[in-house]
């Protein structure tokens, strides 16, 4: 493991001082594709208004975070992590912490305003902050990276996935192996590999002359499901030496089931989720199509597949049910990830068939 305790020294610094990071991993969640801003730039006003605008998004939490530091106080107990910023002044670019530090600058900015009324002391808490520096002369390289994922990506406030896979393939592309990366951040070699290959994937879908433009950050669920279910993995031709699907007409084909037409009607798979049902007809040649044709649906292909296919389900919904009713509170305890998530694909799918029974009746 990489040595970061002797390249961070403790360090109060004032808030004015600190600048939010405009390149943040995090704003890929707001479907938008980050344009790298030169560091020179970082202390342009319009350049911090505009990352704090971003911060301030409902999806980052930020508004609960300054709620709870007006109610407490800002709590030095997991400190700032910062490097020098490489412009004229003395100023310190956010590595981990941007969320608390665009609370407290949201803080003032409503004291400032005469939103609210802070005393001295509560001021004074929120400007001057005890914060760990970090040494990138002589960090470890991706150090920058590397700090922020062990607490996103195994930690408290976690990003999403397509962040996660991007701090994965930012490491992989510096050098590291994959069990360095997936050390480097608290994950296990699978769930590392895994996020480097499905971002891969969206970077193919990015690539393609069609359908590049509709490649959003919120399209890598559509490629984790692909890669998990291997009939589909094998139907688009995944190819593990390259990263790629090679079944070019398929993938093309897959692309159109999950953009929305022009004219901006729901895809065929509108949901991610939505390729495990597909993966259950995809041999099928009848059920296919069924789901090809125009006005066809996953519902109705899936209903006919099941007509042509009749299975006594209920035998096994018994033995689910019978195999949950017995595990332990030990065992409960003693789970690893893919025990549980083979729990919650259980409840996802059981929550499905009652949605799809609902809509089915709807039809009806």
């Amino acid at each position: 493991m990489i040595e970061l305790a002797s390249v961070l020294t403790p360090k109060k610094i004032k808030l004015d001082d600190l600048l939010l990071d405009p390149n943040n991993p995090r704003f890929s969640a707001l479907g938008e594709e980050i344009n790298l801003i030169p560091e020179l730039r970082f202390n342009e006003e319009k350049v911090q208004n505009n990352t704090f605008t971003k911060m301030k998004d409902s999806i980052f939490g930020v508004s609960e975070l300054r709620d709870t530091i007006k109610t407490l106080g800002f709590l030095p107990m997991d400190r700032i992590v910062v490097r020098k910023w490489k412009g004229a002044t003395e100023k310190y670019i956010v590595i981990e912490g941007n969320r608390r530090v665009s609370a407290l600058k949201w803080l003032i900015s409503l004291h400032e305003t005469g939103k609210e009324t802070f005393s001295q002391q509560q001021i004074d808490n929120f400007n001057h902050l005890e914060c760990l520096l970090l040494d990138d002369t002589t960090a470890p390289e991706m150090a920058h990276l590397i700090l922020p994922g062990l607490r996103h990506i195994s930690g408290i406030k976690e990003w999403g996935p397509y962040q996660k896979a991007k701090v994965v393939v930012a490491l992989r592309n510096s050098g590291m192996s994959p069990q360095e990366t997936a050390q480097s951040l608290g994950l296990s070699v699978i769930e590392a590999n895994r996020a480097y290959r499905c971002f891969m994937a969206l970077e193919q879908m990015r690539n393609d002359e069609e359908y590049g433009p509709s490649a959003k950050p919120k399209m890598y669920s559509y490629f984790d499901e692909v890669l998990k279910k291997p009939v589909i993995k094998q139907w688009l031709g995944w190819n593990d030496s390259n990263d790629q699907f090679e079944k070019t007409e398929q993938l093309s084909e897959f692309y159109s089931w999950i953009v929305p037409s022009e004219n901006n009607e729901l895809p065929k798979l509108a949901e991610a989720l939505r390729v495990r049902d597909l993966g259950k007809i995809i041999e099928d040649t009848d059920a296919m199509r069924t789901f090809r044709s125009p006005d066809g649906t996953l519902l109705h292909a899936l209903a006919k597949y099941e007509a042509e296919h009749p299975e006594e389900w209920r035998p096994k919904v018994s033995a689910a049910n019978s195999a949950l009713k017995s595990l332990t509170p030990d065992k409960f305890r003693s789970m690893d990830d893919t025990e549980l998530c083979a729990i919650t694909d259980l409840k996802e799918t059981i929550e499905q068939v009652l949605k799809d029974r609902v809509a089915l009746l709807n039809i009806r």
